[in-house]
């Protein structure tokens, strides 16, 4: 998985058309679901943290639905959604396989390996020789201070559609957050 956020398996195997299976998203606090699409109902619980949901092709914070711990929501199958975790965030997914999550629009992740163009939440990306101007005011190794703290850049996610570039920042203690440029000072 991407920086950020990562998959565990549950029980069943998530890839298999026909199977059932369960699966928990791990997402670090701050962070962005860009808008994508599931080619099967997407069954969600909130099991740690405080999560957000909304529908549409682009991301809009005024649109964001709180989901508590606890909490349970189902996306429509082909229905554009984003998300947001205000936390550290674990959701639970259920459903019939296979489960696959496409970006509506194509995402930019900056690695310390270079520039990687993703089309899926789920897919590693593929190198790309650049990115579209304007999405990354901050390199990798940066130093920044935001609301939830001091770290470095580690890695950063740009969507040109979203007109949002949000960088993964890990803190001298590890912890680990999201935040957009807007909300980071270089140190």
């Amino acid at each position: 998985m991407a920086p950020g956020q990562w998959v565990e398996k549950v029980w069943g195997d998530p890839s298999k058309a026909g199977e059932p299976f369960v699966i928990r998203i791990h997402n670090d606090a701050g962070y962005i679901v860009l808008p994508h699409t599931h080619v099967i109902d997407e069954n969600i619980t909130v099991v740690q943290g405080s999560w957000a949901v909304g529908m549409g092709a682009r991301f809009n914070r005024a649109g964001l639905e709180p989901m508590d711990l606890g909490s349970f929501g189902i996306m429509p199958k082909n229905m554009a959604h984003f998300g947001w975790a205000k936390t550290e965030t674990i959701v639970q997914v259920h459903g019939i396989g296979p489960f696959s999550g496409m970006l509506v629009d194509p995402v930019y992740e900056l690695t310390d390996k270079g520039v990687l163009q993703l089309r899926s939440l789920l897919m590693p990306g593929t190198s790309t020789a650049s990115s579209p101007e304007g999405c990354f005011a901050l390199e990798v190794g940066a130093r920044v201070h935001g609301k939830a703290g001091e770290g470095i850049v580690v890695s950063a996610r740009c969507s040109p559609a979203n007109q949002l570039t949000q960088y993964w920042i890990q803190k001298p203690n590890s912890e680990r957050f999201w935040a957009t440029f807007q909300e980071l000072k270089p140190v």
